[in-house]
């Protein structure tokens, strides 16, 4: 029997008795789906993919507490939208600092700058205005690109709910964008 074919709690009771391959193996298997929902708490795929790792962590050391009988993907998400929450600060921080340092940059023009920050902010703000579900799907499928299936995995939803909110945000995320465009015209 391969590693893929094992049940979650034969994996997860392999993980808790230090056998590395386990950990490998559940690791595998909520890797993508929590890239895609830490990527909802950050603005780039560098700080979701730290975010995951860190939640990863506390899940090693955490995981001898998990009783092996309950589902793994409601703790497992729980604790990575903790370490999300605590990195909100600090990602803030970042981008302001980045954001400064490309400032200074001989790069684009102050023009450029300003018509690329306002697109961005429009974006922004259209995306932050959708509803929760609207937003989470958006960026599952649209941004991270998981199926709708697999988006439903993650979000605990029905695949046609996702395929729903994916539609529905964007035709919100066109509203929003196409004045832009066509000012640009």
């Amino acid at each position: 029997m391969t590693s893929s074919e094992l049940s979650e709690r034969d994996v997860i009771r392999g993980a808790q008795a230090g056998d590395e391959r386990m950990y490998r193996e559940l690791v595998s298997r909520y890797v993508r789906p929590a890239l895609a929902v830490a990527w909802e708490f950050t603005d780039t795929l560098d700080d979701a993919e730290d975010l995951v790792q860190e939640a990863f962590r506390r899940v090693v050391d955490a995981l001898h507490r998990f009783e092996a009988g309950r589902p793994f993907a409601p703790w497992f998400f729980t604790i990575l939208r903790n370490v999300a929450r605590n990195a909100a600060g600090e990602r803030a921080l970042r981008l302001h600092a980045a954001l400064d340092e490309s400032m200074r940059d001989e790069g684009p023009t102050a023009e450029e700058v300003v018509e690329y920050l306002e697109l961005q902010a429009r974006v922004d703000v259209e995306l932050e205005s959708l509803p929760d579900m609207q937003r989470a799907c958006f960026r599952l499928c649209l941004l991270e690109g998981l199926s709708s299936r697999e988006a439903a995995e993650a979000l605990g939803v029905s695949d046609a709910t996702v395929r729903t909110h994916v539609y529905r945000a964007r035709q919100a995320m066109r509203k929003a964008i196409l004045p832009f465009a066509e000012e640009e015209r």
